[in-house]
């Protein structure tokens, strides 16, 4: 039995009747109106069912329930039949009239663009026009009802096949929940690039044969792109034998590890290895990496000085010893001179007598020396000092230093009534002290060994000057030689017997202890010449020095 197309999907209040007697010509435009309607609609359902799958042809009565179009326009989806001509709406859902802050009779017959921003019209426009081309537009609905927060709508678009495609169907699914979780992600990761970007640790990712897929900009400015692949491939290498597992670790735990690995020109990276995981299994390697060649520099720097510190110690407390020594010496020293005093009085003194007598002048003299210097260093408190009698003291005291006794020739020429230098007599026999030892160094395999000492007055300086016939040094190096550990000599385990060895901490603590003072120093050298230290104390200034810690 073929149905009759005028009651296809109408509501039972909207069934195909005829006309009254009375009224009949308003009647019968609304009844016609009614069914036009509905044979759209009915098109519209029909259509779609045939999209899932069943041809026109095939749809019996079974297929059309009566409610069908109820349950359309009241399921959860918005519906909006729109005159494809004038652009009106001709039916809408119950979700569209929510959505949209309206009732049904309000949006029925109205242009269905007033509903929109004028920046969505062309959109909708194009949905209702070009209904049934195919895809998805995503557009704003903004509610009439104040308060009401807009909503974004996934809409298709179908066109009827009754009526000469007269309607069009719109069918919108609210996807504001899905834009903002889209758009969350969206931004947290260009966050996260912008980050990856910004960080000052190398990061390479590579896949699971190697080869590397992302290189962030801190990583290429560690490394050139012909170097990463080989650096990145031996540092998975040193991985893999710490993991006893294949290059890329893949076998491994999966808790991240870090290794401290050097790169080809010296630099000491550190290294952590950790993994990106697709379906529980790891599919990238990731390594990142920290340049951390000053810290490892200054580890190593710390360490020789923690060794020179246990070395200067223990001289420290070996010079307190020898000052003790050389005090009860001073007593059987002292009985010895007395008792060649009295033979060359009682006219027994032989040639022998007199030589011992000499030889043991001598050694109070250097017992003297040591107890003198040992005393001056000693003292906690500033007060004026003589730089001759540093001097002096300084250069008797390296007189231990057998090289410098038989191999060096001496020429000092000191200035007569220097003015005096307030200050601590350990800070100036430091200085001295340095600028001598160095001078000494320098001329180890020198052919000509001269060490100069000069003191004199310039303008308002007292002008100190410490010159040798060494080595000398190159520019380079000279702009280096103030620098903390910067010495070209070995280390003291790293030297040959005898020869000069340092730490690097004589001229940039001499520099130091003369800022304290107002003092300036500068080097003139020469490769192959020679070297001159000159060093100016401000006349007459009384530095605010605080008293030094004397021994606990």
């Amino acid at each position: 039995m073929t149905p009759d197309p005028k009651t296809i999907g109408v509501k039972p209040s909207e069934t195909y009747m005829e006309p009254a007697e009375e009224n009949s010509v308003p009647a019968a435009a609304a009844a016609s109106d009614s069914a036009k309607r509905a044979r759209g609609l009915a098109g519209l359902i029909y259509g779609f069912l045939g999209k899932n799958g069943k041809a026109k042809e095939e749809i019996s009565v079974a297929d059309q329930p009566p409610e069908l179009l109820d349950l359309l326009l009241e399921g959860p989806d918005a519906l909006i039949v729109v005159h494809t001509e004038r652009g009106e709406i001709v039916e809408v859902s119950k979700k569209f009239c929510e959505w949209s802050g309206r009732s049904r009779e309000e949006l029925l017959d109205v242009p269905i663009l007033q509903l929109f921003p004028e920046s969505e019209r062309k959109i909708v426009r194009t949905l209702y026009e070009d209904a049934g081309a195919g895809g998805v537009h995503v557009v704003e609905v903004t509610p009439a009802t104040p308060g009401q927060t807009p909503r974004l709508i996934e809409f298709t678009a179908r066109r009827s096949d009754s009526g000469g495609g007269e309607f069009a169907l719109l069918v919108g699914r609210d996807v504001g929940e899905r834009a903002l979780s889209e758009r969350y992600l969206r931004v947290e990761r260009d966050r996260l690039h912008m980050f990856i970007r910004a960080m000052r640790d190398g990061l390479v990712l590579l896949n699971v044969g190697g080869d590397i897929v992302y290189v962030n900009p801190t990583m290429e400015t560690y490394f050139e792109s012909y170097e990463l692949p080989v650096i990145c491939h031996r540092w998975l290498k040193e991985f893999s034998k710490e993991d006893h597992t294949d290059l890329q670790g893949l076998t491994s735990a999966y808790g991240g590890k870090t290794l401290k690995l050097d790169s080809n020109d010296g630099r000491m990276f550190l290294v952590t290895r950790s993994f990106l995981f697709e379906t529980g299994k790891p599919s990238q390697v990731m390594l990142m990496c920290k340049d951390i060649t000053e810290q490892a520099m200054m580890e190593k720097q710390n360490h020789y000085l923690e060794l020179e510190l246990i070395r200067e110690s223990k001289l420290a407390e070996f010079g307190m010893l020898v000052a003790g020594i050389a005090h009860n010496l001073n007593g059987p020293l002292t009985g010895i001179l007395g008792l060649c005093d009295v033979m060359k009085i009682r006219g027994t003194a032989t040639a022998e007598i007199e030589q011992m007598r000499k030889q043991a002048t001598v050694m109070r003299d250097l017992i003297a020396n040591l107890l003198h210097k040992s005393r001056n260093e000693q003292e906690v408190e500033p007060r004026e000092l003589d730089i001759r009698e540093v001097i002096d003291t300084e250069l008797r005291f390296l007189e231990g230093n057998l090289f410098f006794k038989h191999q060096i020739t001496r020429n000092l020429l000191i200035a007569d009534d220097l003015p005096t230098i307030y200050g601590l007599y350990l800070d100036l026999s430091q200085v001295v002290g340095n600028l001598v030892r160095n001078a000494i160094d320098a001329m180890y395999n020198a052919p000509k060994r001269q060490l100069t000492v000069k003191a004199y007055v310039q303008e308002r300086y007292l002008v100190l000057q410490v010159a040798d016939t060494g080595c000398g040094i190159s520019p380079e190096i000279k702009s280096r030689i103030f620098e903390p550990f910067f010495t070209t000599k070995p280390k003291q385990h790293e030297a040959e017997e005898g020869a000069p060895t340092g730490t690097g901490l004589g001229l940039s603590s001499s520099r130091s202890i003369l800022a304290r003072y107002g003092a300036s120093i500068d080097v003139e050298s020469e490769e192959g010449h020679g070297t001159t230290f000159t060093v100016k104390f401000p006349i007459g200034r009384k530095p605010d020095l605080p008293p030094r810690q004397g021994p606990i």
